[in-house]
């Protein structure tokens, strides 16, 4: 076992306290600087292109009926195991369709991986939406249905 000494300070730097003032300076530095602080209910901060926020269900023109196929990829998939998905047949075609689409945002992660096994064409049929405020009042207000997973969420507007 090794142990690690302090450096003897130089008699200058003893005196003189060299490195409480190279501190101050940094500080210093910094004093005069805008601040980058959002205040956050009241300012919204700006969400880049990439920004993965909550899941959420889409629709395409494209395809009649739910564009989901009920191949349960995603709730396998789901490390945090937060998506139920049951099928039933399609009225028009072949194929299935989503039944029953639930996703449990207080287990849900946000980890993207739902979206990148859907195999469903044109486009996915869940995304990452750029939704992110999910603060609720009961746990029962974040499972969410397929109806509320095609709506968005409203946005609380605050007074300033």
């Amino acid at each position: 076992m090794s142990v690690v000494q302090r450096p003897e300070l130089s008699f200058w730097k003893k005196i003189f306290l060299v490195e409480l003032f190279q501190g101050m300076a940094v500080t210093f530095t910094h004093w005069w600087r805008k601040p980058t602080t959002e205040q956050y209910p009241r300012e919204r901060p700006k969400i880049l292109p990439r920004f993965r926020g909550i899941p959420k269900l889409q629709d395409h023109a494209d395809v009649p009926g739910i564009l989901c196929i009920a191949c349960n990829q995603c709730s396998i998939i789901c490390p945090d195991d937060c998506i139920t998905v049951h099928g039933e047949p399609r009225t028009e075609g072949k194929g299935k369709q989503a039944k029953l689409f639930i996703l449990d945002y207080e287990r849900c992660c946000l980890c993207g991986l739902c979206e990148e096994v859907c195999p469903t064409s044109p486009v996915p049929a869940i995304f990452m939406s750029h939704e992110y405020e999910l603060a609720r009042y009961k746990r029962v207000d974040l499972m969410n249905d397929m109806k509320e997973l095609y709506d968005p969420q409203p946005t609380k507007e605050y007074l300033k």
